[in-house]
């Protein structure tokens, strides 16, 4: 009983990032068929914007950015 009260946890956090990743993906698509829509000098600047990173990447990124705002509100609030 014991041991399923740990994987709890575990599978809400597999679950959630899947989730993120489907979002991400989406709304990658979504922004690509917007270019779509476009014509073509338009298109191509549209697609040059379109950051066609990985979710990793962006990821990655992301939590870069995070842990810098972080890490300068607690130096700010010195």
């Amino acid at each position: 009983m014991k041991i399923y009260f740990l994987l709890i946890p575990f599978f809400v956090f597999i679950l959630s990032s899947c989730a993120e990743k489907g979002f991400y993906q989406s709304q990658q698509k979504i922004l690509k068929q917007e270019c779509e829509k476009l014509n073509s000098p338009q298109y191509e600047a549209c697609l040059r914007e379109l950051d066609d990173q990985s979710y990793d990447d962006y990821r990655r990124e992301r939590e870069k950015i995070i842990e810098e705002e972080i890490l300068n509100k607690k130096l700010s609030s010195y």
